[in-house]
């Protein structure tokens, strides 16, 4: 069965910035539909369970004030087109990672620079409620003097219970708790909930089980995921393991994450060693094992996406500014290249529908 795609990207002077399409994962193709033109750095998106509202953060809005350089925008999604329902300015510069709460009725988003995260409530026809926007400024720095010289909020999401809004911070080695059920009084966190990564490791994204009892965190810096015991108060650490061969000992920087459906394994990408790395996961000890380490044919794979079919992988090739297909093998966790190719500038983000 063939299924629709979103890629977000970084824009050039055309402001082509989400590109939709079509892709027959029987055959490897990739055929497009349609690109939104007008909107500047949509870099991550986000895709409603009924896959009627696509959210994307995106450069400043027009009117938005200069020290507001980032917003977030709510599109409605009519076939292969999207009409824009409203956009709201974000403090800091774009954000680099939004994302729904279970109930979809509120939308959280980390950005880097300014160390910002924050939510917006979305009204009844999914839209952003502007004079909802609640906010978070992170303060702080890690070892690293080069890329934890401050906070930089990486990624936001709502815990699978609603409890809490989970930042990850890549300057401060930590994952911070904001107890979400009364976030829009304000967004409150509880230093002693906080979970500490190792220090210089850099936590990027962090994504649950689907018995939303486990979690993996995924660290840029030193490139290893750690397995999580998610309490329903903090998270309790299983195991650290390494996404890069043992005798690598060059320069790389784990970008994304995702935990196949069946929850059977997780698969992260590595720019840099350009690859990606699957793990089988044990879902009683939350454990992984490494399965495999598979090579890509195209540079810096920021984003990846796994379709419904559970065997064709999209990914985009940040430096070769393209989308390439690949098949996924789940019981030996190797990844191999297909032959569809679609041509995106600066590709940073894919959801499918």
């Amino acid at each position: 069965m063939n299924t629709m795609v979103w890629v977000g990207s970084y824009t050039d002077e055309s402001l082509a910035g989400i590109h939709v399409l079509d892709v027959d994962p029987a055959a490897g193709e990739l055929r497009p539909l349609n690109v939104l033109k007008g909107i500047e750095n949509p870099t991550y998106l986000a895709l409603n369970r009924a896959r009627t509202r696509l959210y994307t953060v995106c450069s400043r809005a027009p009117g938005a004030p200069r020290d507001a350089a980032g917003a977030v925008a709510a599109y409605a999604i009519e076939g292969a087109s999207l009409r824009r329902l409203n956009m709201c300015p974000t403090p800091g510069s774009v954000p680099c990672h939004l994302s729904l709460a279970p109930d979809e009725q509120t939308l959280v988003f980390a950005e880097y620079a300014g160390g910002h995260a924050g939510l917006l409530a979305l009204d009844a026809n999914g839209a952003l409620a502007s004079d909802s926007l609640v906010t978070v400024r992170h303060k702080g720095r890690g070892p690293d003097p080069v890329r934890q010289e401050s906070a930089h909020a990486h990624f936001a999401a709502v815990t699978p219970d609603g409890r809490w809004l989970t930042v990850c911070d890549l300057g401060l080695d930590q994952v911070i708790l904001y107890d979400f059920a009364h976030a829009r009084q304000g967004l409150r966190a509880d230093p002693a909930r906080a979970f500490h990564a190792a220090p210089g490791a850099g936590p990027r994204h962090l994504r649950f089980h689907p018995n939303g009892r486990l979690a993996f965190l995924l660290n840029e810096l030193d490139s290893t995921v750690v397995a999580l015991r998610y309490t329903g108060e903090s998270f309790e650490e299983i195991q650290t393991i390494r996404a890069l061969p043992d005798d690598f000992a060059g320069e790389s920087k784990a970008a994304a994450l995702k935990v196949t459906p069946d929850g059977r394994c997780l698969i992260t990408s590595n720019r840099g060693f350009d690859s990606l790395t699957t793990f089988a996961i044990d879902p009683d000890s939350g454990r992984l094992e490494r399965l495999a380490i598979s090579p890509l044919t195209g540079s810096f794979p920021r984003d990846f996406e796994l379709l419904p079919d559970g065997r064709t992988l999209l990914v985009g090739h940040k430096l070769s500014n393209e989308i390439a297909c690949y098949a996924f093998d789940p019981a030996s966790g190797a990844i191999t290249r297909q032959p569809g190719t679609y041509p995106v500038h600066r590709p940073t983000c894919i959801v499918a529908g």
